[in-house]
């Protein structure tokens, strides 16, 4: 694991953008104006080992979708994935600003808790302000030079998974120790 990557003691609060992030930031629409999107699969086990590492670690955070979309279609693969989701919101920096007062209302700069994946210009206020950022290789060029970490990984392209295992130091762990994460997934 770099050491510019935070530690999960030091995260209390993870925010997922979705598309470009979750997906591969395209959609199929149908002749009535239905949308599809495009997921990666190993998003779904990546969860699982990351609630798997805070029911052995002192590490308790709470994470989350916010998305500017509006179309079920993230919350249908947020409760697939177990995740709770903030649909429609379009002002990202003053949902967070707001989430985080609400939360930490005695902290001074709540932000230096918060890691925030995102990919497009609409979350590039909230990745200023994060405590540490992180951009699929794919995201704005702007997003990935404000980014503390852009990961090689293309957003829907295994990117939610390889920064999972970052932050859980998955490399690193010995045999017994990853055994034992996957045991209880």
């Amino acid at each position: 694991m770099s050491d510019s990557v935070p530690s999960l003691a030091s995260i209390h609060t993870l925010v997922f953008d979705f598309d470009g992030v979750f997906t591969d930031n395209k959609v199929w629409v149908d002749q009535d104006g239905g949308e599809f999107v495009r997921c990666d699969r190993g998003d779904g086990l990546a969860f699982d080992l990351l609630r798997s590492a805070m029911r052995k670690q002192p590490a308790s955070f709470e994470y989350f979708i916010l998305s500017k979309e509006p179309n079920s279609v993230v919350l249908a693969r947020a409760k697939k994935l177990g995740i709770v989701c903030h649909l429609g919101i379009k002002n990202k920096l003053q949902f967070i600003t707001q989430y985080l007062s609400d939360r930490f209302p005695q902290e001074k700069n709540p932000f230096s808790g918060l890691v925030y994946l995102g990919n497009d210009l609409n979350d590039l206020p909230v990745m200023r302000r994060a405590g540490f950022s992180v951009a699929p290789a794919d995201a704005h060029p702007v997003i990935r030079q404000v980014a503390h970490l852009t990961l090689p990984q293309r957003g829907g392209n295994g990117f939610i998974r390889a920064f999972i295992e970052t932050i859980l130091g998955i490399n690193e762990l010995s045999e017994e120790n990853l055994d034992e994460l996957i045991s209880n997934c």
